[in-house]
């Protein structure tokens, strides 16, 4: 089963490549920066139901996206979330057996995809970041590699129900240094390690603007 969702993944992201490159005037910066292989973080803002698609399309690795559980009670939807490597998450809590999913894929040397803000933003301000990513980075050790989308909020956002077709680009920055990071234990520490996420997210939104 795993290898039938493999090659939907990439014939899905072949064809989305291809499509998005003159529907959005798709630009990429950056893609060296994400590993070739081995565990990574890949740490994104948010702003559109089409984030998750727009980064799994600009890295030539496969993804697994975390996606808040109410998006799989469509079965059509649920399908192709699954084909394209998303699994469901409670925006209210990580448990144990989520978390044992998540600090799994990162030990079988796999890329997971994050979005700290937990939810959509208004494209133009981050909202506050959550500590879980904080708890999957100090657990797991697997590096962080911050992404800046720019544009996405305009082509499929809250206020609008149509797909509209906007350019999008999206930066991928080197690897969070974590060393300015104060020590502490627990939620303190996980919620230091976010914020230093989020900033360097920031860095790259004033370096693209």
């Amino acid at each position: 089963m795993r290898v039938v969702m493999d090659m939907i993944y990439d014939v899905a992201h072949f064809v989305f490549y291809f499509l998005f490159k003159p529907l959005f005037r798709f630009k990429v910066v950056g893609e060296e920066n994400v590993p070739k292989e081995g565990p990574v973080i890949i740490a994104c803002n948010h702003a559109s139901n089409l984030d998750p698609v727009i980064v799994g399309v600009a890295m030539w690795r496969r993804v697994n996206f975390m996606a808040k559980e109410e998006l799989f009670t469509t079965p059509a939807v649920s399908f192709f979330l699954r084909s394209w490597r998303s699994f469901p998450i409670s925006r209210e809590r990580l448990d144990k057996t989520m978390l044992k999913t998540i600090l799994g894929k990162l030990k079988d040397g796999e890329a997971l995809g994050v979005f700290p803000e937990g939810t959509r933003g208004d494209g133009d301000n981050f909202l506050p970041v959550k500590p879980g990513i904080g708890m999957i980075v100090s657990m797991s050790r697997a590096p962080v590699i911050p992404v800046y989308i720019k544009g996405s909020y305009l082509t499929l956002a809250k206020a609008h129900k149509k797909l509209r077709f906007v350019p999008i680009k999206i930066v991928f920055g080197g690897p969070v240094d974590f060393s300015g990071v104060a020590g502490g234990k627990g939620t303190e520490r996980y919620q230091a390690i976010a914020d230093e996420v989020m900033s360097a997210i920031a860095k790259l939104k004033e370096q693209y603007r």
